[in-house]
């Protein structure tokens, strides 16, 4: 494949997953498999330098009930008015608060990261977790964006935005208490707000077990899996996706009795992309602004390596 090609699949990945819920027990991708027990504390400080601890880290992270991380009683105590909704991406979590004109909302995911690097913004260290506290856009104080990471790379985003308050001094309250309930590894379904679905705790990179001769690329995501097979980079995503815009500028296809979605990618349309829905709908207002689907995606930079990865994942997912 040129570079161009692998350049181009790779921004059509990244344009895929962009927004909430960007990356479950450690089901492998089996919704049958039991869940795996919640990590001690102290597995979160130590380092994850090689790739088996790193997807042991992904595994324990996907296993992490975001929503939990701040309760409803703790949204309660924020005195920012009544909470309105609730709503969720996979492994992102969305409340509104307040008014419906001057509305309050705490936006925060979990994902895994490097060491942080500022470039804006203080940092300090609460303990051994590294934060990253930056406020809005030429300092407005009603923005704040905050990131604690923690030693093995797992790591939260909270994203604040309060009418009339300091939103950076809203998320220094809230960090110290979100890092406690992290390590404290609530398991997914610990909140109430959390839907179950087949995707959460699903490893997007469990169909490498059904698939042979399969590289590492040496990225390890929470909702993505890329790996190399039969020479071609092959990207697995697995997320929560409007059913419309899956079937936009698509043709169906049949894979093993299951409809599947083709469509190409916005920046080179040689390049396949395929996708289909692996669950029912999630519940009427659990997701924001409109409703969604867990679905799976595969790419690659052809149609007959997308279509074997693509059998191999709905075999992960049985109706």
């Amino acid at each position: 494949m040129t570079i161009y090609r692998t350049l181009a699949l790779v921004a059509a990945v990244l344009l895929a997953v962009v927004g909430c819920g960007d990356d479950t027990s450690t089901r492998t991708g089996d919704p049958g498999a039991p869940a795996a027990p919640a990590r001690p504390p102290e597995f979160w400080s130590q380092s994850a330098a090689t790739p088996e601890k790193q997807s042991a880290v992904a595994a324990a992270t996907r296993q992490i009930d975001v929503c939990a991380l701040l309760p409803r009683d703790t949204l309660d105590d924020l005195d920012l008015g009544d909470i309105r909704s609730v709503t969720v991406g996979l492994y992102s979590c969305r409340a509104t608060l307040g008014a419906a004109d001057d509305a309050a909302t705490l936006t925060w995911h979990s994902t895994l990261l490097p060491t942080l690097t500022p470039h804006r913004g203080r940092s300090e260290q609460l303990g051994d977790v590294s934060a990253l506290v930056v406020p809005g856009r030429d300092g407005d104080p009603r923005a704040c964006g905050a990131t604690a990471r923690f030693p093995a790379g797992a790591a939260f985003y909270l994203d604040v935005s309060v009418p009339d308050r300091d939103s950076c001094a809203v998320a220094d309250g809230l960090l110290p208490g979100m890092i406690e309930r992290w390590r404290q590894s609530p398991t997914q379904g610990s909140s109430p707000d959390t839907p179950p679905t087949v995707l959460l705790g699903a490893d997007p990179c469990a169909v490498r077990a059904k698939l042979t001769g399969t590289a590492d690329t040496d990225e390890r995501r929470l909702t993505q899996c890329l790996f190399r097979y039969r020479d071609e980079t092959v990207t697995v995503v697995y997320d929560y996706r409007v059913p419309d815009q899956m079937r936009a500028r698509s043709t169906e296809e049949k894979t093993d009795d299951r409809t599947v979605l083709r469509s190409t990618s916005l920046y080179d349309s040689s390049i396949p992309i395929y996708s289909t829905a692996v669950g029912p709908e999630l519940p009427s207002g659990s997701t924001a602004f409109v409703s969604r689907v867990p679905a799976v995606e595969v790419t690659s930079a052809t149609d007959d390596v997308a279509r074997d990865v693509m059998s191999q994942v709905l075999t992960l997912f049985p109706r």
